[in-house]
């Protein structure tokens, strides 16, 4: 693999990470819509013998606080993110070729494994790796223009 073709890999893989933490507050996002939901069900008693409402109200309150928070944090992470795969995908769209523009999709937008990319392109690894290869001499290419960077 040459240099250039290279720092075209580490420009299409800028964004994994990123995703990850996005995948990552979402589902805590989600856990805290279930608390809260579940909350709801417990607000007149928070399971002591007293039934404090006004203690429970009070966490209910911290809890839909807490969610608003996480909530525009998430909403902020997915625009910038949405931002970053769009330009993504307009440089893989310049590939001439399909079969290196599926490689590039499956691969660094839809973020599947090598072994899930071969089945669903019905080709060997090694042959995978091959396009793959193929693909990033021809993306750095593209990305030389500096339209992307």
């Amino acid at each position: 693999m040459t240099n250039e073709a290279y720092r075209a890999k580490e420009w299409l893989n800028r964004n994994y990470n990123f995703a990850s933490q996005v995948d990552a507050d979402r589902r805590m996002l989600m856990i805290m819509e279930s608390r809260l939901t579940s909350a709801v069900a417990k607000y007149e008693s928070d399971g002591t013998e007293s039934r404090d409402t006004d203690q429970a109200r009070s966490r209910h309150e911290d809890a839909l606080l807490d969610y608003s928070m996480q909530k525009k944090k998430v909403e902020a992470e997915e625009r910038k993110l949405l931002s970053e795969m769009t330009k993504t995908r307009r440089a893989i769209d310049e590939l001439s070729l399909p079969e290196h523009q599926a490689v590039a999709i499956d691969r660094y937008i839809n973020r599947l494994s090598w072994n899930d990319i071969a089945k669903e392109e019905h080709v060997s690894r090694s042959q995978l790796f091959r396009v793959h290869a193929d693909m990033l001499e021809k993306m750095s290419e593209i990305l030389r223009g500096g339209r992307y960077e």
